[in-house]
């Protein structure tokens, strides 16, 4: 076949070619140090438990069901529900709704009896006595008897302050017997066939070692409980032939117990009582109430509690 001269052939377009990017390349994150991971794990879990011990446990209120075996209780009381709570510090620190819903639920169990055993209010000033006052209408109550000690912060938080603030006190003082509430000061009530007796506060609420006895004597051999809100009055020489319970509080079981070391600070001359029940030389018995309130807020492997006991019928001993 001829070509046309004129006709030329005409080469094919050629494929654009684009210009390659420049990768840039990232640099290795730089690997973390064993020193830079244990002190990050370390910040972690402080501020974890510091969450947990500040925000958590404080208001983790825990429910302690027990057994409290009393010797000669009569037959109609075995089986009955009584519970004991403590140191509810009402103020600034432990607030009204808080305490509220803790009545609220104790009075949803409709306890057969109520003990309470000290530091009702954070402080003997006028303005806490006054805010207790307040409270005690929603106090619970048992069905058969109620029984209350106060404990040292319902005088003050020294000597000092407990004498400056003794007409408030006698304010709540008043209020309790008032309301009903069986406000004992070395003093014993019957409650259906129950004897319980109450020990004025060990530190600021003028315990007398002779009053003191005598109120205990009145329950050898009686079916009873004695309330003291400072476990060291146990260790006393004021207990002979005593052989039933003293339920008590005052130490927030340390508040803060660790593994290994424990409660490193507890208000109380015997360091070992923190919480629990314990055994005592002579033959009476003491449980100790982690209670419900705080002096500072922040509790860690202490959580508040509220005891719920049955009581039941214990051999006498020979």
């Amino acid at each position: 076949m001829s070509l046309d001269s004129d006709s030329k052939i005409k080469p094919e377009p050629k494929e654009k070619v684009e210009p390659k990017k420049k990768v840039e390349l990232k640099p290795d994150k730089p690997k973390l140090t064993r020193r830079q991971f244990f002190v990050r794990s370390s910040l972690f879990t402080m501020t974890g438990l510091g969450v947990y011990a500040f925000g958590i446990e404080p208001r983790w209120i825990q429910i302690e069901k027990r057994e409290l075996p009393i010797k000669r209780l009569p037959g109609h009381l075995d089986g009955k529900i009584a519970i004991q709570i403590s140191d509810l510090h009402i103020g600034k620190r432990v607030g009204e709704s808080w305490i509220r819903s803790q009545f609220e639920y104790i009075n949803s169990l409709e306890p057969d009896f109520v003990f309470f055993t000290g530091d009702y209010v954070d402080n003997g000033t006028e303005w806490h006595v006054d805010l207790g006052c307040k409270m005690l209408e929603h106090f619970p109550r048992g069905k058969l008897g109620t029984a209350c000690v106060l404990g040292n912060h319902d005088f003050g938080v020294s000597e000092f302050n407990a004498n400056e603030h003794s007409s408030n006190t006698q304010k709540l003082i008043d209020r309790f017997q008032d309301a009903g509430l069986n406000l004992l000061r070395d003093e014993v009530v019957g409650l259906s066939g129950l004897k319980v007796a109450g020990l004025r506060d060990l530190w600021f609420g003028g315990f007398d070692l002779g009053s003191a006895r005598e109120a205990i004597s009145d329950l050898i051999d009686e079916p009873g409980i004695i309330l003291s809100h400072n476990p060291d009055s146990v260790d006393l020489p004021i207990w002979q032939y005593y052989d039933s319970w003293v339920l008590c509080g005052h130490t927030h079981g340390g508040q803060c117990r660790f593994p290994l070391i424990g409660a490193p600070i507890v208000p109380v001359a015997n360091k070992r009582y923190v919480a629990g029940k314990y055994d005592i030389e002579g033959g009476h018995q003491m449980y100790i109430s982690r209670g419900v309130g705080h002096t500072r807020r922040v509790r860690f492997m202490s959580r508040p509690e509220i005891t719920v006991f049955t009581l039941r019928s214990a051999p006498a001993q020979p």
